[in-house]
């Protein structure tokens, strides 16, 4: 199955092994590392392990501009483990960051929507895609509230690595019923 996606200004394709370096420099933006929750001082080694991490996921997509090619960010689906969840169905966690430079365009909602398609044409049951975000991120949210997905629970605080304050967050939903032909 082909996993790229055009839009009228973006396309989405698989993360490569070459988008390392713009995919570093992103989330070393302190406007990103701030948006995500993370630092923006990390170790290259440390980053080159998430980088790897990261292109492991079931879908790992790259948002380049459509008619310059330039690296605009990262959407990444990882599989989300509930023992409540008895269907069998997919489940996938979602985050995405953004150079800040297009921030505020309708790029990520744009490129969500284009790998939403891609996800949801893998497969044929009905799937369930989670995100998470924090509450003090207004542009995510209202990124996330555009695709339809609704909010599950109040704000609440995840337990934190060791030595870093959690912020609290908010656990959104959305369900796609899957293999289901749509326009960008």
């Amino acid at each position: 199955m082909e996993r790229i996606a055009t839009t009228s200004r973006l396309r989405v394709r698989p993360l490569t092994e070459s988008d390392f370096e713009d995919y570093r420099r992103l989330l070393a933006l302190p406007a990103v590392a701030a948006a995500n929750g993370s630092p923006s001082d990390v170790d290259r080694a440390v980053m080159a392990r998430w980088f790897a991490a990261d292109r492991q996921s079931p879908f790992a997509f790259a948002v380049t501009d459509l008619t310059t090619a330039r690296f605009m960010g990262v959407i990444l689906f990882y599989r989300h483990d509930d023992p409540e969840e008895k269907s069998g169905n997919p489940q996938y966690d979602v985050g995405y960051f953004l150079d800040p430079v297009d921030w505020g365009q309708g790029i990520m909602p744009e490129a969500l929507k284009a790998s939403l398609h891609l996800v949801e044409r893998a497969t044929v049951v009905t799937q369930t895609v989670w995100a998470t975000c924090l509450v003090t991120n207004r542009r995510s949210q209202g990124v996330l509230t555009k695709l339809g997905f609704q909010t599950v629970t109040a704000p609440f605080v995840p337990v934190g690595l060791p030595g870093e304050a959690a912020q609290p967050e908010l656990l959104w939903r959305l369900d796609l019923p899957g293999n289901e032909k749509s326009e960008f």
